[in-house]
């Protein structure tokens, strides 16, 4: 609703939340999750996202949510693949009308654990997260600057692949989301 724009773009702004970035820096275990396995987890829910056909924003709340619980809670690297379904399995449930059944995330992941063991990380997921999953995401600000600057489908498709192709880079975690898909889409016209 255009008479709304503004006032939903101003809270997006004031809401927006930025993750520490270093906090793959402060790792003192061989263990411990590092900047390539982050990204190699990443690389594989965006398969994984692809293969399920699911909203844009559910791939992007994905990663907000493994990037705040890394944050906040150090884990193995181990669990690493564990806590990437669980956040998948949050968001789909958050953004998705018909999302897919923790059976079928399961199986895509070669069962290598176990639905309980997915529940109990969900469960310690939502209390170090406080229960707050809500955020506007660098997605939502793409779309609302495709508004605004009204740009093409293929230069905005650009944009939101670059920003897929960011989701990678922990290094960027430094800037809020809204500059993230500022550059993205400027870097794409």
């Amino acid at each position: 609703c255009a008479d709304y724009a503004a006032t939903v773009y101003e809270n997006m702004r004031a809401t927006e939340c930025l993750i520490d970035q270093h906090y793959l820096e402060k790792v003192q275990l061989p263990t411990e999750v590092k900047e390539t396995s982050r990204a190699f987890l990443i690389e594989w829910i965006i398969d994984v996202h692809r293969k399920f056909r699911l909203a844009s924003e559910t791939l992007n709340l994905t990663v907000h949510l493994i990037d705040r619980f890394l944050s906040l809670q150090q884990i193995k690297k181990s669990q690493l693949h564990i806590l990437g379904v669980t956040s998948l399995l949050i968001a789909t449930k958050y953004e998705e009308i018909y999302p897919p059944e923790l059976k079928d995330l399961l199986q895509v992941s070669e069962n290598k654990f176990t639905k309980e063991q997915v529940l109990e990380m969900e469960l310690q997921m939502l209390q170090v997260l406080e229960f707050s999953i809500t955020t506007p995401t660098s997605y939502r600000f793409l779309e609302r600057f495709k508004k605004l600057a009204q740009v093409d489908d293929q230069t905005f498709f650009f944009a939101q692949y670059l920003q897929e192709v960011a989701m990678l880079d922990a290094s960027l975690l430094k800037y809020k989301p809204s500059e993230l898909a500022a550059a993205c889409l400027v870097l794409s016209a």
